[in-house]
Order: C-alpha cells, then sequence, then structure tokens
C-alpha cells in the first residue's frame, strides 16, 4: 500500500516585520509538495515575500551547518505582499526537486507588525 509521508514545521514565530530578514533552511529532500502559510499582523508594514531554495545547502552531525549553500530565488507566479493589514498568505510549491527551501521577506516599509510561518511537506507514494 502507498504512502504519503507529511512534515509540519514552525520556521517563523513572531518575527519582527520592521525590517528583512531570511527564514532558516528547511531540508526537503524526497518530498514532492511543499507549503508557506504566513499570518502576518500588522497595520504599517510592506513588503513581499520570496522562496529561495539551494542544492548544496549542508547540515553536519550536530546542529552545524557544514555548508551554508547557494541560494537562489524560486519564480512565483504571483507576489505574496504585505500591504499594511493582518492577512494569512498561502504559497504553494509543487514538484521541487531541491534539496532545501528558505523564506524571505523584503520589507519596503518599515512598519510595526509580527508574522509566523509553518512548512509543510508531502512525499507522494511509497
Amino acid at each position: 500500500m502507498a504512502r504519503k509521508d507529511t512534515l509540519l514545521f514552525q520556521v517563523l514565530h513572531g518575527q519582527s516585520l520592521a525590517t528583512s530578514f531570511v527564514s532558516p533552511p528547511t531540508v526537503i529532500r524526497f518530498t514532492d509538495n511543499v507549503s508557506y502559510q504566513i499570518t502576518v499582523t500588522t497595520s504599517s508594514s510592506v513588503g513581499t515575500f520570496s522562496v529561495q531554495v539551494s542544492d548544496d545547502y549542508a547540515v553536519g552531525l550536530g546542529p552545524e551547518v557544514a555548508n551554508p549553500g547557494t541560494w537562489n530565488t524560486l519564480t512565483l507566479s504571483g507576489i505574496p505582499t504585505v500591504a499594511g493589514a493582518n492577512d494569512i498568505i498561502s504559497i504553494s510549491l509543487n514538484q521541487l526537486p531541491y534539496l532545501a527551501i528558505r523564506l524571505v521577506y523584503t520589507s519596503s516599509v518599515a512598519g510595526s507588525g509580527t508574522c509566523t510561518a509553518y512548512i509543510t511537506s508531502k512525499q507522494l507514494g511509497g
């Protein structure tokens, strides 16, 4: 019988939207579909989210990073935007052949506010 393995992980918690930031990388090797859910709480911050991928990012035997990786920004069908209001942003990515993924926020108006983000990945078949 086929199986469907899934991963749910919180990558950001109460992250300030006052400046640009990059989330910690998540290794997604052997997964097929990945999504981010970003909950934004703000009345003044403006900026955009993007997704970066790497095939050479590597962690060592412990928590240290063995290779910080070379990161490339994916072209998304729409630009996930923070527009000075509370919002929930979903980013759905299918058939990703990459080793690792991370979320990037680029601030254009440094207001106040925070965001929390979760990543879910699914491995189909088995």
